[in-house]
Parts: C-alpha cells; sequence; structure tokens
C-alpha cells in the first residue's frame, strides 16, 4: 500500500503490503488490512486501519517506509 509518497511495509523484510493482504499482530490477532495513513509528522509511525479498529503499524510488524527521490 502506498499513499503520500509512503509505503506499508514488513519490518522483517521491507515487502510492501497490499489492501485486502492477511496480516497477523504480534499476539496472533489475523486481520485483513483495510488501509491505513502514513505519518504526519517526525517522529510519528502513521497508522493501520482493519475491522472496526486503527492500530500503530508496529502492533502487526509493519512500518512506513518513505520514498526516497534518489532511488537507483
Amino acid at each position: 500500500m502506498t499513499k503520500n509518497n509512503w509505503t506499508l511495509v514488513r519490518e522483517s523484510t521491507n515487502e510492501p503490503v497490499a489492501i485486502g493482504e492477511t496480516i497477523t499482530s504480534f499476539c496472533g490477532l489475523e486481520t485483513a488490512l483495510l488501509g491505513g495513513s502514513p505519518p504526519h509528522k517526525p517522529g510519528s509511525t502513521g497508522k493501520v486501519w482493519v475491522e472496526n479498529a486503527e492500530y500503530f503499524p508496529g502492533v502487526f510488524n509493519l512500518k512506513w517506509v518513505e520514498a526516497t527521490t534518489n532511488q537507483q
């Protein structure tokens, strides 16, 4: 999922995560990713949205990474 020049990825592999993909929390909750919002200021982690809830991405071992303009 990419939004505003940020991409949501798995912390362990840096592989992008897609909307609708099943994600698993650190306590074993499996749910579908419905969306999210990238960080809006330095030090923020952004959010991810699942059914009826909003979480920090770290709960699901995810993170937002900002695209760089220097990619080769």
